[in-house]
């Protein structure tokens, strides 16, 4: 056998001295090369490190917040087909949620190199944790086996392997680890740089299945993988020694792991988790109760705590850094209009110095909002203006803790729900009145898969033999199960991931099987599939006003007749793959919200406006009557008139709007009140503006334990003037004044 090859390494030993910087510093070679001053449409600080897949920066985005960009070597980007795996891993990576794995932000596939950006955590990696300040005792391996366990539990359901979990890729924050670079491993593996004998992955850190075929591993090899950090953490090198790479492997595949230095209390699980089978080692669930209940806090040792202070004081500084104009080296994109994807190469002036200092090497400033095609009339509100503090809620209600937690309203039911697990809360009161558990079919082994609410149901999937669509009602009763899906010839049935919309009578559904992706119709009284359609990869999305399917596959859009499937229009090139955009309605327009908002006539396709273009990807756009309320990147929220594109208002918001998520519904409305999530790593919150004419009315900032978790935005639901709002522990109501 050819000699392993490997995409990342790490040194499992503690032969080297301990790193002595606490700052995030420029990469070694940074000194010889320059580092592009922006990737796409963010700034770029300093060179963080190299792996084997690309180089990683630390940079800023328009909204001034800092992020992890991987930015993928050449040898990958130009080998055929690449493109189109990163980016269906990208978009699968999008929907990893859950507290312990930082938020995928944004990726292109079509960028001269492609790139992936996450949510930075300023914070040590395990790997330097260990080598600074010691091993960590048994409170701290649990903390932290808790944290990975989490974290692959939300990178599994959302159909990502990590495939690379080691002590360089976890990092240590104050309220625990991080699993960071995940979700595009497998786009690499399957490129033709996986030649006989080359494997992806880190020595000392792989499964078995994974030495012998990448293509075997699964969730069960990052659970061998959490198991190889585990021991790590608690012995200061991997469970099969050192050595050169053939030699490490090869005991990971034939040895038994040396587990002297493990707590005996954790022993067994980390021996279970280090079966040399797959199919003996436990789930990610089953680690979770082994571990039982553990103190994030723990994780903090001795020195951690300092070396995390200096950390957030440094992004804090490059966070407000003004940016330096310098001379572009090399710019590729066209002069006429700014282009999300565009590589414009600048000088990094003063190295990691300016970056310390708070400079960054980066040419322009905030461009101003986009009035196109008319001027914008309403209130323009100066960023760091003051906010007045909102009125005292009417009530409030404790919350159970779930992953990423999304929040509808559904009658008089507020619903609450992630993956696993759906609660509904009384509106009026904010008491529980009920949690989930419907009836599964009697081939469901499992539980069911919570897709959220669309009009008056509450949504599920469930997979067995067959593929099911379950919906529930305000009182958390079922109201239907329907089969949706067939087993496929030696396969399984596809997997429902998305409700896009649904009315009384229709839902359209957004499925995944091993051959590919597709959208369906279902009639939801009859339990009936209408019509199912192919497209063309990952990059789709579909809405309806109740008479027209609205299909968007790739670059382009497709009028379709809601009951019948049937093509009625069709309009190409309408966007660039990899845009993912959102798409809603007044019900006479088709609003396609991506770098911009593009208006089509519903009927037969035809673009009536675009609005509000810019270099950045737009949140979802909501629409009440003739108005569409969008945010920018930037923290700008806009009232278009969707009949003619022209700006209403504009309100530059004074604090930091959150970034959307994959779940994120856009601005929460009604005709006298808007509410949008502040970043949740600035100011933890919400803000609300009067809806006619976009004056900043109030914020509501978070105090006391909602703080702890800084990087999920809250949740907001507005009915007439009532504002409800979710943190992670607390739900809300308020009532407010719109004058």
């Amino acid at each position: 056998m050819d000699t392993p090859q490997y995409g990342s390494s790490d040194d499992a030993t503690l032969r080297q001295p301990p790193p002595q910087p606490t700052l995030p510093q420029p990469h070694p070679s940074a000194p010889q090369q320059q580092n592009p001053g922006r990737i796409g449409p963010y700034e770029v600080f300093q060179l963080l490190g190299e792996g084997g897949m690309g180089r990683v920066f630390l940079a800023r985005s328009p909204g001034s917040r800092l992020v992890a960009l991987k930015v993928i070597r050449p040898e990958y980007a130009e080998t055929p087909d690449f493109r189109g795996r990163f980016r269906r891993e990208a978009d699968a990576a999008r929907k990893v949620s859950g507290f312990f794995t930082p938020p995928v932000l944004d990726a292109d596939a079509d960028a001269p190199q492609p790139w992936l950006a996450t949510a930075y955590i300023p914070a040590p990696s395990l790997h330097d944790v260990v080598r600074r300040f010691g091993v960590l005792p048994d409170p701290a391996l649990r903390a932290l086996g808790t944290g990975l366990a989490e974290a692959l539990l939300a990178i599994h359901t959302a159909g990502v392997v990590h495939r690379d979990l080691k002590p360089a890729n976890v990092l240590v924050a104050e309220d625990g680890p991080r699993v960071i670079d995940f979700g595009i491993s497998r786009a690499a593996d399957a490129t033709q740089l996986t030649r006989t004998g080359t494997v992806m992955g880190t020595p000392g850190f792989m499964a078995p299945e994974q030495i012998v075929s990448s293509r075997e591993a699964g969730p069960a090899a990052d659970v061998f993988s959490l198991g190889c950090v585990l021991v790590f953490a608690a012995t200061g090198q991997g469970p099969f020694g050192a050595g050169s790479p053939t030699e490490v492997v090869y005991r990971a595949v034939h040895a038994p792991p040396q587990l002297t230095g493990v707590p005996d209390a954790l022993r067994p699980l980390v021996t279970a988790c280090l079966d040399k089978d797959p199919a003996g080692r436990p789930a990610t669930t089953a680690v979770l109760t082994a571990l039982g209940t553990a103190d994030p806090a723990a994780l903090l040792v001795p020195g951690l705590r300092e070396d995390l202070a200096t950390r957030a004081a440094h992004a804090g500084v490059l966070v407000t850094a003004p940016p330096v104009p310098v001379t572009p080296l090399e710019a590729t994109a066209a002069p006429s209009r700014p282009s999300r994807r565009r590589f414009v190469w600048l000088a990094l002036a003063g190295g990691a110095a300016a970056a310390a200092a708070g400079t960054a090497a980066l040419a322009g400033g905030r461009p101003k909002p986009d009035g196109a095609p008319g001027r914008p009339t309403g209130a323009t509100i100066a960023p760091g203006a003051t906010v007045p503090a909102g009125p005292a809620p009417q009530w409030s209600h404790p919350l159970r803790q779930l992953q990423n937690g999304q929040l509808r309203l559904l009658g008089d039911t507020l619903v609450r729900w992630d993956q696993t697990t759906a609660i509904g809360y009384d509106a009026a009161s904010g008491a529980e009145r009920w949690t989930a558990a419907p009836r599964m079919p009697s081939d469901v082994s499992g539980k069911p898969e919570w897709l959220g609410v669309r009009g008056s149901t509450l949504f599920a999937s469930a997979l067995g033999d067959r593929g099911y669509l379950l919906g529930l009602d305000t009182n958390g009763a079922l109201k239907f199960s329907h089969t949706v899906t067939e087993r496929a010839a030696g396969g399984f049935p596809a997997q429902i991931n998305a409700v896009f919309w649904a009315s009384g009578a229709v839902a359209l559904l957004g499925t995944s099987s091993d051959t590919g992706y597709g959208v369906c119709a279902v009639d939801l009284a009859a339990g009936k599939v209408l019509w199912s359609r192919q497209v063309a990869g990952s990059d789709f999305h579909a809405h309806s006003d109740g008479r027209t399917c609205f299909l968007h596959d790739g670059a382009t859009l497709h009028g379709l007749d809601l009951r019948t499937g049937t093509v009625r229009w069709t309009v190409r090139d309408v966007l660039r793959p990899g845009d993912y955009p959102d798409l809603t309605t007044d019900g006479n327009a088709l609003l396609v919200t991506s770098t911009k908002v593009q208006a089509f006539r519903a009927t037969d396709g035809r673009t009536l406006w675009t609005a509000v273009d810019e270099p950045t990807r737009l949140n979802p756009t909501t629409v009440l009557g003739t108005t569409a309320y969008a945010v920018d990147g930037q923290g700008t929220v806009f009232a278009l008139d969707t009949r003619s594109g022209k700006q209403r208002w504009h309100t530059a918001s004074p604090l930091s709007l959150a970034p959307a998520g994959a779940s994120d519904p856009g601005p929460a409305v009604s005709s006298s009140l808007l509410a949008y999530p502040l970043f949740g790593a600035d100011t933890p919150g919400f803000v609300v503006l009067r809806a006619a004419d976009g004056k900043v009315l109030w914020a509501h900032r978070a105090s006391g334990a909602e703080t702890r978790n800084k990087t999920t935005a809250w949740r907001v639901q507005i009915s007439g003037t009532t504002l409800y709002a979710a943190s992670d522990t607390t739900l809300y109501a308020f009532r407010s004044d719109p004058r």
